[in-house]
């Protein structure tokens, strides 16, 4: 049985509390946590600031019924309150995000879980730059009909391609 998943979007203050509504109301299954960065907040469209949207998705035991939950925090100071006491399987979901992303969810312990503690921006959001992207060859150099230029032999007019999330002006001409 297909049921649709229902969304909800909340303010980032609502958050912790929406969460324990959802977990009386019978969603005691924890299912995942995620960030998405976005352009712009699409609820205020007077707001062209990118945005942090947290998402977390729970289910009814029998999975009969599942509901999604979003908030927008902001990109530059991102924090949330945490929702471990809550689903203590979220912990690890709130660490994954707090280092890719950046976002601080208060009552959270911070102890790093993927990346060392000090290793630099959130790879995954859109402003930063994947260095080693400039460094290792892109796309496929140690195939042998690829010439030193990136062009494959036989196709001359082939733009050498550049790595994704790489600005024009990190490469070399």
């Amino acid at each position: 049985m297909n049921t649709p998943l229902v969304m909800e979007v909340i303010d980032a203050e609502d958050w912790q509390a929406r969460v324990k509504q959802m977990d009386s109301d019978g969603f005691t299954f924890f299912d995942f946590l995620t960030v998405i960065e976005r352009e712009s907040d699409r609820r205020n469209s007077a707001t062209q600031a990118p945005v942090l949207e947290v998402v977390v998705r729970v289910t009814q035991p029998d999975f009969g019924k599942s509901q999604a939950l979003s908030t927008h925090v902001s990109v530059i100071d991102p924090r949330l309150a945490s929702i471990t006491e809550i689903y203590p399987g979220a912990d690890w979901h709130e660490r994954e995000c707090a280092e890719m992303f950046g976002i601080e969810f208060a009552g959270n312990r911070a102890q790093a879980l993927l990346r060392h503690e000090n290793a630099g921006a959130p790879p995954l959001r859109k402003s930063v730059v994947l260095s080693t992207r400039v460094i290792v060859e892109w796309p496929g150099a140690a195939e042998p009909e690829i010439q030193d230029d990136g062009r494959k032999v036989g196709n001359a007019s082939r733009r050498r391609q550049r790595p994704p999330g790489v600005p024009e002006s990190w490469l070399q001409t």
